[in-house]
């Protein structure tokens, strides 16, 4: 009987001692649990929270946010806490000198502003100057000089007007300043008196002024032209741009009746082809079927600046 419980016995004492191991190695799976776990809670509140603090204002400083501040890191190891100060010393300093570039350039706006304000004045005392002079003169060919030299001017005043009171110093809004142009000539050359009609089809587009002065002095030569070389009777002067890929033209359509031929060998013909020179473009002057045309073309890149 004895003999018979042995084997029984023997195998009760090794299983119970392989569930004993087998309890060893759950308790200490649970302990090395509780341990991961504890030793990642710490690492996420004591690093990775303030991690993702830095992250986060770094990601709004960058977007334009120059007021974002990492500020005081409670808790924070040492490293961190240093990491977070030197950023918002480096934010600080960028932002100071932000402010201070800004401040130049507001400043240097102020300057370029007064800069044109003070050159259209200048040019006017000019044209003041001139019409003085002009008054004085009898002889026909004299008073025409002084008249287109005028007119010339007024046209490099008005760029600077343009450009002082625009929003932009380096663009110049064409649709605008080409219809105050055109106002201008109409006065200066009495068009209402003579019949004639002006009529304008503009696009907006923005050059530099490099390129607005040659075309606005192009538009000056090309109506003078037309009121000093052809015969209106209630005639039309359009004036027109149109863009298209890669270049611009701007065109002065008269309908009037031109008399005088000597106008292809005239200093205003010269003048107008060397402004399309200035610009790298060139001019179609001449007849038509529906009048006197002066066109000018020329890359949109000599427009633009760029």
């Amino acid at each position: 009987m004895a003999i018979a419980l042995f084997p029984i016995l023997l195998f009760a004492l090794f299983m119970a001692t392989r569930l004993q191991n087998n309890l060893y190695i759950i308790v200490a799976l649970v302990v090395w649990l509780i341990g991961y776990l504890s030793i990642w809670a710490s690492i996420e509140r004591l690093v990775f929270s303030h991690l993702r603090v830095i992250q986060r204002t770094s990601r709004l400083f960058s977007k334009g946010d120059m007021d974002a501040r990492i500020g005081n890191l409670e808790r924070a190891p040492v490293r961190i806490a240093a990491l977070s100060n030197t950023f918002d010393t480096m934010a600080e300093n960028i932002s100071e000198r932000e402010l201070r570039l800004l401040e130049n350039l507001k400043e240097k706006e102020t300057l370029l502003r007064e800069i044109h304000h003070r050159v259209k004045n200048n040019l006017q005392i000019i044209i003041s100057l001139l019409n003085i002079q002009e008054r004085k003169l009898s002889d026909h060919d004299m008073i025409e000089a002084i008249h287109d030299t005028r007119s010339r001017i007024n046209a490099i005043a008005l760029v600077h007007r343009g450009l002082y009171e625009g929003e932009d110093l380096s663009v110049i809004d064409m649709q605008d300043f080409l219809s105050r142009l055109i106002s201008e000539l109409v006065i200066s050359f009495d068009m209402a008196n003579l019949g004639i009609e002006v009529k304008l089809s503009l696009e907006k587009l923005e050059f530099t002024p490099d390129a607005a002065v040659p075309v606005a002095l192009f538009i000056v030569e090309a109506i003078s032209n037309a009121i000093k070389h052809a015969q209106f009777e209630g005639g039309t002067i359009t004036v027109s741009n149109t863009k298209t890929e890669g270049e611009i033209t701007i065109s002065v359509l008269d309908s009037g009746t031109f008399v005088d031929k000597k106008i292809v060998q005239s200093t205003g013909i010269k003048l107008m082809k060397g402004f399309a020179r200035q610009l790298s473009g060139k001019t179609t002057i001449g007849p038509t079927q529906n009048g006197f045309l002066a066109e000018i073309s020329f890359p949109i890149q000599e427009a633009i600046g760029s």
